[in-house]
């Protein structure tokens, strides 16, 4: 399942975040909302529904992070074409 990068909304695969896809820095900056290695010190023109929603339900779900991916791929499924833009 995909969470998504706070700043950007760049799609990332949960496990592969967790386990190997991201040096131990980068997942800590795609956790607090720094960027991903996609857009990590790059300037974000407009951030994305699914960012802010990742962000809101991080704060909601604390370190239940396959919650996160479930409610987030749920958000997907119910509002569609919305959620990615």
């Amino acid at each position: 399942m995909d969470v998504y990068c706070k700043r950007c909304g760049e799609p990332w695969e949960l496990d592969g975040v967790e386990h190997g896809d991201m040096t131990d820095e980068e997942r800590s900056r795609f956790w607090k909302g720094e960027g991903c290695p996609s857009c990590y010190g790059e300037p974000v023109e407009k951030r994305p529904f699914r960012a802010e929603a990742t962000a809101v339900l991080h704060d909601l779900l604390g370190d239940d992070l396959d919650g996160l991916a479930a409610e987030l791929e749920d958000a997907e499924f119910l509002l569609g074409e919305e959620f990615w833009g």
